[in-house]
C-alpha cells in the first residue's frame, strides 16, 4: 500500500495516537504488531506505509477504525470557513492561488514542493 504524503501523515498520526492511548512504547507496540521497532518508528514518522494486510492488522490489533487512519481527525468539510474558501477559489487568479497554496502549506507543515511533485506524477499517470 503506497500512501500519498498527506495520507501518510494522517496514518502516522492515527497510529501514534492509538499507541499512546494504549500507553505503549514504540518497542511494545512493535512487538504487539509483530514488526521491528525501526519499522514502527518509520510508520509513525510517515517514512513508509504498511501493506494492505499490515494496515488491517494494525487497525484490528490497536482497535482503531480505518477511517481514523485515512481521514484527518477533526477536518470539518462542512463548516462556513471551508465553504467560503471553496466559493472564493474560482475567483482567484493563478498568482493568488499560488499564494494561498504556499500559505496553506506553511500552516499545515506540508512541503509544498512534494505535494506539487505528487500531483504532477498523478496527472502523468492519468494521461498514460
Amino acid at each position: 500500500m503506497s500512501l500519498s504524503i498527506s495520507d501518510a501523515r494522517v496514518f502516522s498520526a492515527a497510529l501514534k495516537k492509538a499507541r499512546q492511548k494504549r500507553k505503549l512504547t514504540q518497542a511494545e507496540c512493535a512487538e504487539l504488531l509483530d514488526h521491528s521497532v525501526s519499522f514502527q518508528k518509520d510508520l509513525e514518522r510517515g517514512r513508509c506505509s504498511p501493506s494492505i494486510e499490515g494496515f488491517y492488522h494494525i487497525c484490528r490489533t490497536l482497535g482503531i477504525s480505518a477511517d481514523d487512519c485515512i481521514f484527518q481527525d477533526g477536518a470539518d468539510r462542512t463548516g462556513s470557513t471551508y465553504q467560503t474558501l471553496l466559493r472564493l477559489l474560482p475567483l482567484c487568479d493563478e498568482k493568488s492561488l499560488s499564494a494561498l497554496a504556499a500559505a496553506a502549506a506553511v500552516l499545515t507543515g506540508v512541503d509544498q514542493n512534494a505535494v506539487l511533485k505528487e500531483q504532477s506524477e498523478s496527472i502523468r499517470e492519468e494521461q498514460m
